[in-house]
């Protein structure tokens, strides 16, 4: 009799850990942002010049290249829930062209609940942002010369507008690491010298002048931005919401962009990359899924 009572208290905790094992099991969903490129509403047509900006320019876009990094749930204790793709990476690479990328997941199951928003990072910040990060593309060809701080593109946007003189001219709106360059007035700077440009890497279809300008600081341009969302995850299930890019935002907010102004290279351009991330605070947006 003994016996078969403790076999019956033995059976009784093991349903009950079972059952346990299993709330807790069912306490997780997935997550998924579904990357949008769009202007005005509508979504991107690339390489159609079909596109006009506050300042008037006429423009086309071919492609956009971009990271996002450090992304974040916020759950309605305001308490952060990373989302990453192995163990140890929180970065993702979009790209126009490359339609698996347009997917922002995590590896692992995330807590089912009520959410307000997400967190994450445009480009890279300064700790994570170090030259020879990746090694194979696509992400390896977002590398950074050295001579203009390192690391990587925070973001290529490349297309075409009409100038001033009402020719076709390249654009690229290319966001990363600033500079700040010697004047031959400034005192108490650290000079950093890089001597003849065939020591270096460069970008494709820029070259810069034989002789590296010195450069006294670099300045990091990513910003972070939270995004007011209130949705749900729920228990063995995927949560969709569409994550916007309003390409043209970029080009007004903070002050108006004009690329007559600004020309179609501005990576040695802090005063441009600054106007253009600053714009950018107002370029993202969550909405459910369409």
């Amino acid at each position: 009799m003994k016996n078969i009572l403790w076999v019956g208290l033995i059976l009784s905790i093991l349903m009950i850990s079972g059952c346990e094992k299993t709330e807790e099991a069912a306490a997780f969903g997935e997550f998924s942002l579904n990357v949008k490129h769009e202007v005005e509403g509508e979504a991107l047509k690339t390489d159609a010049l079909i596109y006009t900006n506050q300042a008037g320019n006429r423009y086309m876009i071919t492609e956009i290249q971009w990271f996002i990094s450090d992304v974040q749930l916020i759950n309605k204790d305001g308490e952060a829930v990373g989302i990453t793709q192995n163990v140890d990476e929180n970065i993702f690479y979009i790209d126009t062209d490359i339609e698996e990328t347009h997917t922002i997941k995590s590896s692992y199951p995330i807590p089912s609940g009520n959410y307000s928003g997400i967190r994450f990072t445009f480009g890279l910040d300064k700790e994570a942002n170090k030259s020879h990060r990746f090694v194979n593309p696509p992400e390896s060809f977002m590398f950074w010369p050295d001579y203009l701080g390192g690391g990587y593109h925070y973001m290529k946007l490349n297309g075409k507008w009409i100038n001033k003189a009402g020719a076709n001219e390249p654009f690229n709106f290319h966001l990363g690491i600033g500079q700040e360059y010697y004047d031959g007035e400034k005192y108490g700077n650290d000079l950093f010298e890089f001597g003849d440009r065939s020591n270096y890497q460069h970008c494709e279809g820029y070259l810069p002048p034989q002789k590296l300008n010195t450069v006294t600081a670099f300045i990091h341009n990513n910003f972070s931005l939270e995004l007011p969302l209130n949705f749900t995850i729920e228990a063995d299930e995927t949560t969709h919401l569409d994550f916007i890019m309003a390409i043209e935002k970029w080009f007004y907010g903070y002050q108006i962009y004009d690329h007559d102004v600004w020309g179609g290279a501005i990576m040695q351009q802090q005063e441009a990359m600054d106007v253009a991330c600053r714009n950018g605070v107002d370029v993202f947006s969550l909405r459910p899924a369409k």
